[in-house]
């Protein structure tokens, strides 16, 4: 297994980190009605920290969470050595007809609880459109067709009703109040034998 650190950001640079693990194992990129999601690169950090700095965007997150352009640097490189270790993992998310940033999504394996996660996060300016739906569903059709996965979890802050709602357009019911990341959240869960398809676009390329 591959390790990240900030350290080895410093010593040995992105980009030979990214080569490391591109070479290593394919990303796959998934096209729907109006996304392409593809996987991180370098030079996508600053629309990604566009996106997770603002004041609204992050209004559910912790507080400790202040991102900053190395902590995202860091964080791409562990999206893509995810990839490298499990074969699935979270994208960057481009709107089709403009090649806009637009957010991310996708799934993470979560320790200790070896559960799946889907994650996902839309640019404000995009709110409204339905696009965190369409990411979460390609991400949790990828988990089900390709992964095999057998149920797929989410959680959110209490009061994240916009969060909630997607996981609920995505099929996922409510389970439980929880703990995870240290922070009293709801668990939502979704299980394959539940998943709705309704034939929406979905291209699946390496």
């Amino acid at each position: 297994m591959l390790t990240l650190t900030l350290g080895r950001f410093i010593n040995e640079g992105f980009s030979t980190v990214y080569r490391l693990l591109s070479t290593v194992y394919f990303i796959m990129e998934i096209e729907t009605e109006r996304l392409r999601m593809r996987p991180h690169k370098r030079e996508d950090a600053e629309e990604h920290l566009r996106i997770v700095a603002d004041m609204e965007f992050r209004r559910h997150f912790p507080a400790a969470f202040q991102p900053t352009r190395d902590s995202v640097l860091v964080g791409i490189g562990r999206f893509i050595e995810h990839w490298h270790q499990f074969g699935y993992g979270v994208w960057l998310l481009e709107e089709k007809e403009t090649a806009c940033v637009v957010g991310y999504c996708g799934l993470r394996h979560l320790m200790p609880t070896d559960e799946v996660e889907v994650l996902y996060g839309i640019d404000r300016a995009h709110w409204g459109r339905g696009l965190a739906v369409e990411a979460a569903r390609a991400s949790l059709r990828y988990g089900f067709e390709r992964m095999q996965f057998k149920r797929i979890m989410a959680v959110t802050a209490h009061e994240n009703k916009g969060s909630r709602r997607v996981m609920e357009k995505c099929g996922m019911r409510y389970e439980k109040d929880a703990v995870y990341f240290d922070t009293p959240c709801v668990y939502y869960l979704i299980d394959r034998a539940d998943f709705p398809t309704d034939g929406s676009p979905f291209f699946l390329s390496p």
